[in-house]
């Protein structure tokens, strides 16, 4: 079994979701992202 590790963990990938992986991201953080589409 693998294991991650994440610094940040952001649900959803509406406006603000995005803002805050990216800053995250640009800060040097691990960060992943989940969301849900919606068919």
């Amino acid at each position: 079994m693998n294991e991650n590790e994440y610094d940040v963990i952001v649900v959803g990938a509406g406006c603000a979701g995005l803002a805050a992986a990216k800053k995250a991201a640009e800060l040097g953080l691990k960060v992943i992202l989940f969301f849900k589409i919606v068919r």
